[in-house]
């Protein structure tokens, strides 16, 4: 799938990386970019990381490493109750 695009839908997010449901493997060591939002920040988050696991569902991916403002929208976001 090199230099092709994928959508799926997070499953788990940290800020250390995410699990995607994205309906088909994606290869252990595979190098991606995930681009998404999340509020309170109006800004695209885009970062790069490593497919580190997968299963028939989905794949994990750890970042490469966020900028500042993205980790304080997602500890926003971690901090919503009932979440």
């Amino acid at each position: 799938m090199e230099g092709g695009t994928l959508s799926g839908k997070t499953r788990n997010l940290s800020l250390g990386g995410a699990f995607i449901d994205g309906g088909r493997p994606v290869a252990f060591g595979t190098r991606v970019v995930l681009r998404f939002r999340v509020s309170p920040q109006s800004e695209l988050i885009e970062v790069g990381g490593t497919v580190r696991w997968n299963d028939g569902a989905g794949f994990g991916v750890q970042f490469d490493g966020l900028h500042a403002r993205d980790v304080y929208a997602l500890n926003k976001l971690f901090e919503k109750p009932g979440d």
